[in-house]
């Protein structure tokens, strides 16, 4: 694992610079831009920048999964423990954050694709937004401590 944690890492990071620049353009820009505007216009905009996010963002949502759990490893496992140190706690926290942004992934997309419907959680980008904030957050922190 240790001769492919660097490229892993790599991936990594330019997934969470996607993820969260969409989110973040999403929440912040985005809706503040189109909050009082209820045109066609306005609709086809939001519309073609939904149907151009579903296509990239579940591919960059599993490869942030495929690459964490990849670097997971050197971190946490049975043998250094899995709370043993603040360090790891911290890290767990993440992991914990990232599998319930996960989840509310694929709860939307199986709503939108399979299902046909409109997912029961509603708007997620607000809340996703948040907890990847302190994802990253805690992903400086946690060699802080």
């Amino acid at each position: 694992m240790q001769i492919i944690y660097p490229y892993a890492q790599i991936i990594h990071l330019f997934c969470a610079i996607i993820f969260v620049g969409y989110l973040f353009f999403d929440v912040v820009i985005l809706k503040r831009v189109f909050k009082n505007s209820n045109s066609e216009f306005t609709a086809k905009i939001q519309t073609s920048i939904s149907n151009k996010a579903v296509k990239i963002m579940p591919i960059c949502v599993a490869l942030l999964i495929l690459t964490g759990g990849m670097m997971m490893s050197s971190w946490v496992n049975s043998n250094i423990g899995y709370f043993a140190t603040n360090l790891q706690i911290i890290f767990m926290i993440k992991v914990i954050l990232a599998f319930l942004i996960f989840m509310m992934v694929c709860i939307n997309l199986t709503c939108k694709f399979i299902l046909k419907k409109s997912s029961p959680l509603g708007d997620i980008h607000p809340l996703v937004l948040i907890m990847a904030f302190i994802i990253v957050l805690f992903a400086k922190v946690m060699f802080l401590v």
